[in-house]
């Protein structure tokens, strides 16, 4: 504001009338802020990637056995499965979630001339998550019949269902693989899901490459009947956790290497350590860290920085050039 004074040389502030007037002349409107599509990293490259050379090439196989359905009427079957005697046609399931919150809702209606304003509960309410299968074929996946269905209704939070992990996921895929290995034998089924970070999971033993010694797993148990995973407090009303130890990793040859101290010696199911890894594979440590250190100083990654030491082995400080006869050993 003191600025716009300066410029137009004005002697005093303007009103905030003549502030709105001028901003509406300047094609500037007081209202509710326009929303865009969510950016979710659909572009990134390893997206991109995924797309353009697995999963559309992955669809095109399967494009033949798939049923396609006139656009005008989608009850009218235009494009039958080209499939040969030996083969089923393939349905394609989509799973997706969706959360809905008590006091998220449509606030304009139709309201009567003699309704008083209510008071309006604080926040977003209570939720619950729907999760289901879905097809073009055969709409929400459940039998025949309708009395079985791989809907999930999940009531996230500590006091209520817990929350929903790849866990519910994994079991939510079983039951619907009853349901069409009971009902619709006589075709090829295909499950899509997104990468919700819920959808994804890895061993319980798995190589850790964050220096960790132990994985940690939460306890849960089941509650009675068919009910969800709930985990186990704590006296401190925290979840329980067990320890993990990673499994084993292999030798050149094949055999296995513990990664633990074995029974009868003095440290005796602690982790060894990289060092102590590294050594019974062969390796001399000695320098080594240091050599990893300055190839990752120039820009290597891992793979890079292993051919980097053993190529200038010995070698604390590697080359400036270092760079230039990577290129040329990849060219």
């Amino acid at each position: 504001m003191p600025n716009a004074t300066k410029q137009h040389s004005l002697n005093r502030t303007i009103s905030l009338s003549t502030a709105q007037r001028w901003l509406h002349k300047l094609g500037y409107r007081w209202k509710k802020e326009k929303w865009g599509q969510y950016s979710d990293g659909h572009e990134h490259d390893d997206v991109v990637h995924y797309h353009q050379n697995i999963f559309l090439p992955e669809w095109s196989s399967i494009e033949l056995s798939l049923w396609n359905w006139k656009y005008d009427d989608p009850n009218q079957e235009y494009s039958p499965p080209t499939t040969s005697p030996s083969s089923h046609h393939v349905v394609v399931w989509f799973h997706d979630e969706s959360t809905f919150y008590a006091n998220d809702h449509c606030k304009v209606r139709w309201e009567h001339i003699s309704e008083d304003a209510l008071p309006q509960p604080k926040g977003e309410g209570a939720s619950i998550m729907v999760s289901h299968f879905v097809s073009p074929d055969y709409g929400f996946l459940h039998s025949p019949d309708g009395k079985e269905s791989a809907c999930v209704l999940f009531r996230a939070g500590k006091s209520c269902d817990g929350y929903y992990s790849s866990n519910d996921i994994l079991k939510q895929a079983a039951q619907a693989m009853d349901i069409l290995v009971k009902y619709f034998p006589e075709e090829d089924h295909i499950f899509i899901f997104d990468n919700a970070t819920t959808h994804l999971k890895h061993a319980d033993d798995p190589l850790s490459a964050h220096c960790r010694e132990w994985w940690l797993r939460i306890l849960f148990y089941f509650s009675k009947g068919h009910g969800p995973y709930f985990p186990i407090m704590g006296p401190d009303n925290k979840p329980l956790k067990m320890k993990i130890p990673m499994a084993p990793s292999h030798f050149p040859d094949g055999t296995s290497q513990p990664l633990y101290f074995p029974v009868g010696h003095p440290q005796a199911g602690w982790f060894k350590g990289m060092s102590q890894i590294l050594q019974e594979h062969g390796y001399d440590v000695k320098g080594l860290l240091t050599e990893f250190i300055d190839a990752y100083k120039h820009g290597l990654n891992g793979a890079q920085a292993a051919w980097a030491v053993r190529k200038y082995c010995g070698h604390q400080v590697l080359p400036e050039n270092l760079m230039a006869e990577l290129d040329k050993f990849t060219s």
